[in-house]
């Protein structure tokens, strides 16, 4: 179902909507590594781990990683506030890029909540990576019909990937992942869940996905890198099968496509600052389903627009950052983006899109791997503000 079938079907009054895989992909994120709302395409493993070319300047040796253990309060703009309790672990092998692990579990102020876990390790003297993530939630949302008009749903659901790649050298790597939703999403209505589950027009969504994936990577660093560049790029081919009235009435069964290419630049600027710069674009085909598409805000990773605002089939994105340190723990951001999209690759124009602005604080919560805690305030061209709190950096 397209973004414009669901605004027809929500305006009728039903409630056969797919699933929104990205609030899933959320909390999974959040549940591994508090990761924010960050890319929806994927969780702080996939961004830091798999892809890191150059090991980072620390002891090697499981015995010899770092333990980040914390209640950590996060704001994500689509579940509201929340806190997680988790547990990682970061490492490094002999010979091999940064590997890590984690365990967690969530509580959001809007009642949404979840558990999940996940690994990837970097082996073979940095030649292989293998990667598992795996969480169930029950999420509460709104979903944008109008400027105006919001639709309340709920989402519970399991969701599990699967990826491994292989360098080709020190700076190329390729590898191939596997994803698998199954959801069912209804209205958050007093009431509706007083009904039988036969008589509740709930959807019930089971996805797969393979995705095909490249990365060219030469950076410095794995999670605070101070130059080089990391350019990405992956093709997805999806299967969708819904059905309605527990999963009693077939309603869409439909396969679709999709690809995202991104670059980053990271050089020196001034004695303690980083410039980093990322442009992004991301297309899908029409028959791909709301949840993935590639809409601002949800595909390229740029604050200060919401996940489900500016859904389209095509966008594009771009954003600058300075990053700098006022002591060995504390450092500070400042950051813009333009982001455009539309229904077609000719289509995409700010009207789908904007402008967004703000600043950031970073606290360094590992130093042996560079691993910061950050907050992030974000304002766009509409006057929307925006609060982020994540580990990591963005890009």
């Amino acid at each position: 179902m397209t973004f414009a079938a669901l605004k027809r079907s929500a305006a009728r009054g039903t409630a056969a909507l797919p699933a929104h895989q990205s609030g899933l992909a959320i909390a999974v994120a959040l549940l591994i590594a508090s990761a924010g709302a960050s890319t929806a395409q994927e969780t702080i493993l996939e961004r830091e781990f798999s892809n890191a070319a150059v090991m980072g300047q620390t002891d090697v040796g499981i015995s010899k990683g770092s333990v980040v253990i914390a209640p950590i309060p996060f704001s994500n703009p689509m579940i509201e506030h929340g806190l997680t309790l988790g547990a990682g672990y970061l490492f490094n092998l002999p010979g091999s890029k940064p590997s890590g692990a984690g365990i967690a579990a969530l509580k959001t102020s809007n009642g949404s909540e979840g558990i999940g876990g996940g690994f990837n390790v970097n082996f073979a003297d940095g030649l292989w990576s293998v990667g598992l993530i795996g969480g169930e939630a029950t999420l509460f949302y709104d979903f944008p019909l109008s400027n105006t008009a919001d639709l309340p749903l709920k989402q519970t659901g399991k969701l599990y990937a699967f990826t491994v790649s292989r360098a080709v050298n020190s700076k190329l790597s390729a590898g191939v992942s596997l994803s698998y939703l199954d959801s069912t999403l209804g209205l958050d209505v007093p009431g509706f869940e007083d009904l039988p589950p036969i008589l509740r027009p709930d959807a019930n969504v089971t996805v797969g996905k393979i995705n095909i994936h490249a990365a060219y990577d030469t950076r410095d660093d794995t999670f605070f890198p101070t130059q080089g560049a990391l350019i990405k790029g992956s093709l997805a081919y999806g299967e969708e099968l819904d059905a309605i009235f527990d999963g009693e009435i077939p309603v869409i069964d439909r396969h679709y496509s999709k690809g995202v290419a991104s670059a980053s630049r990271y050089a020196p600027l001034g004695k303690n600052g980083i410039l980093a710069a990322n442009a992004s674009i991301c297309g899908a085909s029409d028959s791909a389903p709301f949840f993935d598409g590639c809409g601002v805000g949800m595909a390229n990773g740029l604050r200060g627009f919401g996940t489900l605002d500016d859904l389209a089939s095509w966008s594009a994105g771009a954003q600058v950052e300075y990053r700098g340190r006022l002591t060995e723990r504390i450092g500070y951001v400042g950051f813009a983006g333009l982001g455009i999209g539309g229904d077609t690759f000719a289509d995409m124009s700010l009207d789908q899109g904007g402008f967004a602005a703000g600043f950031g604080l970073r606290y360094r919560i590992s130093k042996q791997f560079g691993l910061d805690y950050a907050i992030d305030y974000a304002r766009n061209d509409a006057q929307e503000e925006f609060l982020y709190i994540t580990l990591g950096q963005r890009f």
